[in-house]
């Protein structure tokens, strides 16, 4: 167990992908039993092998970390702008981390329209189908992007507007990053359009997204480019309460 524990401190205390005799030279463990440990670790998404000898941290560890958050500190940092957001578009806001092939909402603050919105804290949502979800994978590695859709295709079609090709899906994701933030039209439910940016942490990894979420009636694709920048800048301190320097 104290092995383990080692072997996983030096992988995730790190932002850069390592070799497996880096880390069985950081650790004094040897390499038979480091590879053994990240052989499990990759297995349960707490490691992703590059296929280039080097491993770095999974999705397991940021949802874990992600988890522990949730009842401390994230929600009471990001809550002020979240509610600043909200004033700024007058639509419902969202805030989601990112749990393995799919986000976690983790604080909603709801708009004052005479309707309120399906989404609830706590719930988890696609990530090919979603604005949060598409803000989230259009900042990851493109091989950790294709291991996501794998690990959940066939990609499930919500509504007829969504993208369930993974070419085309790639082609969007390209898109966002040269946008900035992802749309969600009625990608996900009928009659919903959705904004939003990705959120980093201190390390630069990418955390989850901030969204203004509407019925089309209210958020019409006139206003998409209108709140795409707020969403963005948003996002922006988002990371920076979460220690992202600019």
């Amino acid at each position: 167990m104290e092995k383990t524990l080692v072997v996983l401190g030096a992988l995730a205390g790190h932002d850069q992908p390592r070799r497996l005799a880096d880390i069985a030279r950081r650790t004094g463990i040897n390499k038979t039993t480091v590879h053994r440990i990240l052989q499990i670790f990759i297995a349960q998404g707490y490691a992703v092998s590059h296929g280039d000898g080097t491993y770095a941290s999974g999705p397991a560890i940021l949802a874990l970390a992600g988890a522990a958050l949730t009842d401390r500190d994230m929600t009471t940092l990001v809550r002020p702008i979240l509610e600043n957001l909200q004033r700024n578009t007058t639509h419902t806001v969202h805030f989601a981390i990112r749990s393995g092939s799919s986000a976690v909402y983790l604080a909603k603050v709801e708009s004052q329209q005479p309707y309120r919105m399906a989404s609830r804290v706590g719930t988890q949502i696609a990530l090919h189908c979603t604005a949060i979800g598409k803000a989230i994978l259009a900042h990851l590695p493109e091989e950790e992007v294709r291991a996501v859709l794998a690990a959940t295709a066939p990609l499930i079609s919500n509504t007829p507007a969504t993208i369930v090709d993974p070419a085309l899906l790639m082609a969007e994701l390209e898109s966002v990053r040269q946008r900035g933030y992802a749309v969600d039209d009625e990608e996900n439910e009928p009659n919903v359009r959705c904004v939003a940016a990705v959120a980093h942490d201190a390390a630069g990894t990418v955390v989850g997204a901030v969204s203004v979420a509407g019925l089309t009636i209210s958020l019409n694709k006139d206003d998409v480019p209108l709140l795409g920048p707020l969403v963005v800048a948003a996002a922006a301190r988002v990371s920076a309460a979460l220690g992202r320097n600019a």
